[in-house]
């Protein structure tokens, strides 16, 4: 393990005012945080001399550990990349009372990290061996009690505003926050106009991928774009599209009016709020100034009903695996025999005009791609099989002799002692004996963790090429009307770039096995 200093940063949206974008403790901002933990660890002789590596949350909160920064240092802290993990206190670290006790009592210990928390007088180095004291429990606790209630308090503040027509979700497209009260909404006069726009031109008849077209045409941003929200989770480009249009022409923030409280979170951490029933939503007219007139409004929605198409119900979802190499958006199937990319509507020569292919085409070469694709996994997966059964045999035999060597050192110091004692020994040899042995067991723990930690990692490999094979074995000699009711069973998905070529990613490559990269294209 390398001796290496982590140290973990964290401040999340609580601490900042909104209204002045500034902490409200400066003791708690990322700077003061830092300085704290440099100056201490700067005046420890032990520690004063290791390199540190930082790593910073800003912005999220500590109820959870779904940070960026926090996964990193763990993920560095498996690979024996740190030896220390230093916090100002045990808030910043996390304010989930069992999950941050998990850490200090078990997961750190394991990982042979040591843990300080600077304002919690708390070093992990003091307690090995034993439970966490008592007074850190119950601060631990303490913060976690603060989170719930903190959130009750955030959740009765923000009810009340929402029953008294306060903005408090994010900006709609048009509007901006203003600055004498973030919680109202007043006109954008840079996009307002393309609202306007947008309203008048579906009452006078224009589709909404036809406007979408014309707005991608002109270069004009999306929402997104004109917030400068970048979202690195989709492979998508930004556009407008039909579902963008729609959604604004539905929604009556337009017209002056304020609706909240569409959904609520049941409790502290929960990812799934529910939708509230209708009869609870709070409603409240002329909230804010109008960017259509509530007629405007209606005549929109008519004319989107007249256009509105009774909609299919589809319970088959097992063929939507295939993609638009191009931006990344998922292939439409039209009529139920052919998949081609919707973005071509809201672009002029864009590539995606050539990704369409006739439903029944694609099927016939994915599957006769996956009949390769089973050989070769049958294959490559028995070779790995055989592969990680040597060595792993020959890394138990590796194992044996080194534990036996390592209990030998024992015995050897045991006779060496006995022999300092009846006198054979000086007290120096002795000494010298005894640390020779000291050093040789510290060699010989190495060999022995490097040791397991291998046969550990040919031990998955081998239980992941026997999943393979078994997956591959279920489909081997399935007669072809059989094997193609599991044709999506092993498609991750299909990227499609043009009327000829097609790339296949496979489930079976979620395994470590080593497949050719040339296989799943097919031209």
């Amino acid at each position: 393990m390398k001796q290496q200093i982590a140290i973990y940063l964290r401040l999340s949206l609580e601490d900042v005012d909104k209204r002045t974008n500034k902490v409200k403790d400066e003791s708690n901002s990322i700077a003061s945080q830092r300085m704290l933990i440099n100056r201490h660890l700067d005046q420890n002789p032990l520690l004063c001399d290791l390199p540190r590596i930082e790593f910073c949350d800003d912005g999220f909160s500590g109820t959870n550990f779904d940070r960026p920064d926090f996964a990193k240092m763990i993920e560095c802290a498996k690979h024996g990349e740190i030896s220390c993990i230093v916090v100002k206190d045990l808030s910043r670290f996390g304010r989930d009372y069992l999950e941050v006790g998990d850490y200090l009592e078990h997961i750190f210990p394991f990982l042979g990290i040591r843990f300080k928390s600077i304002n919690d007088h708390y070093d992990s180095a003091k307690h090995e061996g034993k439970t966490i004291s008592m007074d850190i429990a119950f601060k631990n606790l303490i913060y976690d009690y603060y989170s719930k209630d903190l959130s009750k308090k955030v959740k009765s503040a923000m009810g009340m505003k929402q029953e008294k027509a306060k903005f408090v979700n994010t900006v709609p497209y048009g509007y901006k926050a203003d600055p004498a009260d973030k919680h109202h909404l007043i006109i954008d006069v840079e996009t307002a106009p393309i609202v306007r726009r947008i309203f008048m031109e579906v009452i006078g008849g224009k589709s909404c991928t036809q406007i979408a077209k014309e707005l991608n045409t002109e270069g004009i941003p999306t929402p997104a774009q004109h917030k400068a929200v970048s979202r690195k989770a989709s492979s998508k480009k930004p556009q407008w599209t039909h579902r963008g249009i729609l959604t604004m022409i539905e929604s009556v923030k337009y017209a002056g009016t304020m609706v909240n409280h569409i959904r609520e979170s049941r409790f502290i951490r929960d990812k799934n709020q529910r939708r509230v029933p209708k009869e609870e939503w709070y409603i409240r007219e002329n909230a804010h100034e109008a960017i259509v007139t509530k007629d405007e409004y209606e005549q929109a929605q008519e004319a989107i009903q007249r256009r509105r198409k009774f909609v299919r119900s589809s319970h088959d979802q097992s063929d939507r695996v295939y993609f638009c190499a191009h931006c990344g958006g998922k292939l439409e199937k039209a009529n139920g025999t052919v998949f081609a990319c919707p973005s071509h509507r809201y672009h002029d020569g864009s590539p995606c005009e050539n990704v369409r292919w006739r439903k029944s085409a694609l099927e016939e070469i994915v599957f006769e791609a996956l009949k390769r694709q089973i050989e070769i996994v049958s294959i490559e997966s028995a070779a790995v099989r055989k592969t990680a059964k040597s060595k792993g045999e020959s890394l138990e035999r590796q194992l044996v002799l080194l534990k036996a060597q390592y209990d030998a050192c024992d015995r050897e110091k045991f006779t060496i002692y006995e022999n300092y004692r009846e006198g054979k020994l000086t007290p120096e040899e002795y000494l010298s004996g005894k640390d020779a042995l000291a050093q040789k067991q510290a060699a010989l723990k190495e060999q022995l963790e490097s040791c397991e930690t291998q046969l550990e990692v040919f031990h998955q490999q081998s239980l992941d090429a026997e999943e393979q094979h078994e997956a591959a074995s279920r489909m081997t000699g399935l007669p072809d009307d059989k094997l193609r009711e599991h044709l999506y069973d092993a498609v991750e998905r299909v990227l499609v770039y043009d009327a000829e070529t097609i790339e296949i990613v496979w489930k079976f490559n979620e395994s470590k096995i080593d497949t050719d990269e040339n296989i799943g294209v097919a031209n």
